[in-house]
């Protein structure tokens, strides 16, 4: 009786992981839609926003293997998950002393790798609380709520960066205290001190809540060895078949990533409030769409949802590129947070599926390290061929032809996910759910 009632508690997510999960996202919410922006105040170059782009992603990306394969052998994913979550986002606060685009690639490479510690070890943490009939739903559902928040902590931020004089004020209010917790800065860096401590006020907080959070105990009695981590790309199997499958259309999809934000803040004039405004209506079409593409996932399989999610995201670019009004920007935001619920969580969930459970962390590690890589190729060359193209066209010209480029590759990339294998049966199909939503009928499954 005793075993029934600990497998029905582990169906669900625990409320700490929620919160656990929010306070992530805020803070994530407070920083990280505004980075872009920043480096464009710097005046950075296309090159620059490419290697801005990059070591965000291969900075992170190349160290999860040992993360995770290190939380695979000596358990207490909780601890390494409060590590990185504070030392990352305490991190975030010394951006305010970068005066170059340089320099402000090399701190957030430092901050990259510390927040890496709790990318896989979060996500982790998270599969240990779910049963394999549950993922789909109860990762749509806490990717809803951290969503939520994180959009939430985007639009508290944009208002506070676009208030002027604000810092001013406080430091003022404050005195001497005011010197020394907002100190005179470079007019670029003052309007985001607010925005940066709140994202360090609320990594503490999520590192004490991480502390408490219990996870399923080790089997002691098995010997655990760290996973041969180099070789899951060479072994033969559904894992390494889709990892590379994603290989050109994550390159395809970093490609357009330098040149978002020059459309928008640049070209478009939006202000520090109209960027959070953006990214808040791609975070809502996500919230608005998660669950129900969760619990389809959990009917007809990861790969319809795969495909469907990665086949419109071709739409974004081109939306960017040909915007002539902020309302396109809204569009194609919209159409990538319907294409973030639909598949971000299948990817998830299909990596849950394949992987064995005492080596999801290294797995999830293995494929955010060889994604990262291949992101760091995409957002690199971009950026180079941006400058080397401006030497022959305007600014908007180049970010046009690179987001169409993106754009095509995006749309012909797509096709490969279709090669992905199921590792189980499911229910449903996508069919036989579509004729059931048209013809209204009910569809029961045990």
């Amino acid at each position: 009786m005793e075993q029934d009632t600990t497998q029905q508690r582990t169906k669900k997510l625990p409320p700490r992981a929620y919160l656990l999960g929010s306070l992530l996202s805020s803070a994530q919410g407070m920083y990280a839609p505004f980075l872009m922006t920043y480096m464009i105040d710097m005046n950075a170059s296309f090159t620059e926003l490419g290697a801005f782009r990059s070591v965000g992603n291969i900075a992170p990306a190349i160290l999860q293997p040992a993360w995770g394969a290190g939380s695979d052998k000596v358990g207490h994913k909780n601890l390494f998950v409060a590590f990185g979550s504070l030392t990352g986002l305490l991190t975030v606060y010394l951006f305010l002393w970068a005066r170059t685009p340089f320099e402000m690639i090399v701190l957030y490479a430092i901050q990259a790798i510390l927040f890496s510690i709790q990318i896989p070890t979060w996500l982790s943490l998270v599969s240990s609380f779910i049963d394999e009939d549950k993922r789909g739903n109860e990762l749509g559902r806490l990717d809803m709520v951290t969503r939520m928040t994180a959009l939430v902590a985007t639009l508290v931020s944009g208002f506070l960066i676009g208030l002027e004089g604000l810092v001013t004020l406080l430091r003022n209010t404050l005195g001497g205290v005011g010197v020394i917790l907002l100190p005179p800065s470079e007019a670029l860096g003052e309007p985001y001190y607010i925005s940066f401590y709140l994202t360090a006020i609320l990594g503490i907080t999520a590192a004490l809540i991480s502390i408490t959070t219990h996870e399923k105990p080790l089997d002691k009695v098995k010997k655990r060895e760290f996973p041969p981590i180099l070789r899951l790309l060479r072994k033969p199997g559904d894992f390494r078949r889709f990892c590379l499958v994603t290989i050109l259309f994550s390159f395809a999809m970093a490609m357009s990533w330098p040149y978002f934000t020059v459309i928008l803040y640049g070209k478009l004039g939006a202000t520090h409030f109209g960027v959070g405004i953006a990214s808040a209506i791609m975070a809502l079409s996500a919230v608005a769409f998660t669950v129900p593409f969760g619990r389809l996932s959990d009917r007809i399989g990861r790969k319809p949802l795969i495909v469907f999610g990665r086949g419109i995201l071709f739409l974004v670019p081109l939306l960017y590129a040909f915007a002539p009004n902020v309302y396109w920007i809204y569009a194609a935001n919209t159409i990538a947070g319907i294409s973030t619920a639909a598949s971000w969580n299948a990817l998830t969930a299909y990596i849950y599926d394949v992987a064995p459970e005492e080596e999801r962390g290294s797995h999830l590690a293995v494929y955010n390290m060889f994604i990262g890589i291949v992101f760091l190729s995409g957002s690199l060359v971009a950026g180079v061929l941006g400058d080397v193209i401006g030497v022959f066209m305007e600014e908007y010209a180049v970010a046009f032809t690179m987001l169409i480029a993106s754009g095509v590759l995006r749309f012909v990339a797509s096709f490969f996910y279709l090669l992905l294998r199921e590792p189980r049966d499911y229910p449903s199909s996508f069919w036989a759910e579509l004729r059931g939503f048209v013809h209204r009928e009910r569809l029961d499954y045990p």
